[in-house]
């Protein structure tokens, strides 16, 4: 008896059990390895996501300071192809004094590959132009930034908003008007079911409350 015992203790595993932990031990290792691809791209959206938003709101707060050291922020409706070079509510001009120096200031969204993927830009001019013809170069600030899901926007809808418009819905009771910001980014190497990441603000033009001209930065330079 103890002869047999020990034989059969000795035998080890057998063809079926063999194959049956080979399976388990597949299907463990797949598992784990999908949780790994998972995680990793999770994190490779939270970064490109973080530096998105960073970039977005350095854009935002270099507007802002052009805005509050301003006395004229006009409407992003009127500006269009002639002058910014993107549709209306996509550029956005300022007449700023900031850091003490009187200038005209103008961002943009623009899409120069025509992928969807836009640049958040931004250039400055004399506010003498033509006669002081001083104006300098598009510096990007932000990328990835992609459009509204609509052609209108709803103040209801997030989605739709584009990236520069007045929020009437916001009064101010003065002729100051409020125009909102709004950039929604994602990253091109995204997963496909990745959702953009939006930032927005509101920013408040002084406009004519302090006797400046509306006609202020009215000439633009060739986009």
């Amino acid at each position: 008896m103890r002869r047999a015992d020990a034989a059969r203790g000795d035998a080890g595993m057998t063809l079926v059990e063999l194959l049956i932990s080979m399976v388990v031990f597949a299907m463990l290792m797949a598992m784990v390895t999908s949780l790994f691809i998972t995680l990793t791209y999770q994190a490779k959206d939270n970064i490109a996501q973080t530096e998105a938003v960073q970039q977005a709101r350095l854009g935002i707060s270099q507007i802002d300071r052009q805005v509050r050291s301003g006395n004229l922020i006009l409407d992003p409706a009127l500006d269009g192809v002639d002058e910014s070079g993107v549709a209306p509510n996509y550029s956005l001009r300022i007449y700023t004094q900031e850091n003490g120096d009187y200038k005209c200031a103008q961002w943009r969204v623009i899409d120069h590959d025509g992928d969807g993927y836009a640049a958040l830009e931004y250039r400055t001019w004399d506010p003498s132009y033509p006669l002081v013809p001083d104006v300098s170069i598009w510096h990007a600030v932000a990328n990835n930034v992609i459009g509204p899901t609509a052609s209108a926007a709803d103040p209801d809808d997030p989605e739709t908003w584009p990236p520069f418009w007045v929020d009437s819905s916001l009064p101010t009771g003065t002729e100051a008007q409020n125009i909102r910001i709004s950039l929604r980014l994602l990253d091109p190497g995204a997963r496909d079911d990745a959702k953009p990441v939006a930032v927005s603000t509101v920013v408040t033009g002084r406009n004519t409350v302090f006797g400046y001209s509306a006609a202020s930065c009215s000439t633009v330079p060739a986009p």
